[in-house]
């Protein structure tokens, strides 16, 4: 199986996008890999890792771009009821990788190479 295979067997139809944007999210996340790692390949053991990764950064686009929650609530005032909802933040892109390069950076550190 390669990556394409699996994220297509994880994410429901509604949630994969289109042949050339999944091309570049996996193009993507295998560079955020590659140089975590400091490598020139990516092993054929982190197929899965890099499948979950792209699914994730997927998962996590559409539900940021999703307008219709309102976000978390900031406040409650009890009397004469008044809820606050705290404004979505939206995060850069550059960010959102580094945070999912972070929840796998256990499985990825296996791989790493150093660099002299």
């Amino acid at each position: 199986m390669n990556v394409f295979d699996i994220i297509k067997a994880k994410l429901p139809a509604e949630l994969l996008p289109d042949d050339t944007s999944l091309a570049m999210d996996v193009a993507e996340v295998g560079q955020t890999i590659l140089t975590f790692c400091n490598r020139t390949d990516i092993p054929k053991e982190l197929v899965f890792t890099h499948a979950n990764m792209v699914v994730d950064l997927i998962r996590g686009n559409s539900r940021r771009s999703d307008t219709d929650s309102p976000g978390t609530v900031k406040a409650i005032k009890e009397g004469d009821l008044q809820v606050t909802f705290e404004a979505t933040r939206s995060s850069s892109r550059e960010s959102h990788m580094e945070a999912l390069l972070f929840d796998y950076a256990s499985q990825l550190n296996r791989f790493r190479k150093l660099r002299w």
